[in-house]
C-alpha cells in the first residue's frame, strides 16, 4: 500500500543467544566446546552455556504514524497515576515484515531488513526509524 512522508519507516533488530544441540554447532563452536569439557572451570551462572550458544537474529519492520506523547506516558511517576491526565495512546504498527534466523550471521538478517526497508521507501522520502540495542553488529 503506498504511504505518506509523514508516516514513519520503523526497522528494529535485535538478537539472542540460543542453546544449540551438539551436533549443530558450527565448527569453531564445537572444537571451542570439545576444549573447554577438559579443562577445570568455575560453576556457571544460571542461564550460561559454555561453547554451547549460537546468535538468533530477528529484525522487523514497520509503517506507523507518528504519536506524540509526554513522558508521563511512557514513565509511570513515583506513587502511581492518579487519573487526571489520560495517558496518549502509542503508535500503531500496520504492515509489520519480520525476519529472523538462528542459521544465518546477524550481518544477513540486517542486510535483509534493510533491503525490505528500501523496497518501501527507494527515494528515503520518509523518516525512519531505528531501534537497535548497541551490539557491534
Amino acid at each position: 500500500m503506498p504511504r505518506t512522508r509523514d508516516e514513519l519507516l520503523v526497522l528494529s533488530c535485535d538478537a539472542k543467544g540460543v542453546v544449540m544441540r551438539p551436533q549443530a554447532l558450527r565448527p569453531a563452536t564445537a572444537k571451542a566446546a570439545a576444549r573447554a569439557t577438559r579443562t577445570f572451570r568455575t560453576r556457571l551462572a544460571a542461564g550460561q552455556k559454555s561453547c554451547r550458544k549460537r546468535m538468533a537474529t530477528l529484525g522487523a519492520l514497520y509503517d506507523a504514524e507518528p504519536a506524540p506523547r509526554r513522558p508521563h506516558d511512557v514513565i509511570a511517576l513515583p506513587g502511581g497515576r492518579t487519573g487526571e491526565r489520560r495517558p496518549r495512546p502509542g503508535p500503531h504498527a500496520s504492515g509489520k515484515w519480520l525476519c529472523g534466523s538462528v542459521i544465518n550471521d546477524p550481518d544477513e538478517v540486517i542486510a535483509a531488513l534493510f533491503d525490505q526497508a528500501e523496497a518501501r521507501d527507494p527515494r528515503h522520502a520518509r523518516v525512519w526509524v531505528l531501534l537497535v540495542d548497541g551490539a557491534r553488529h
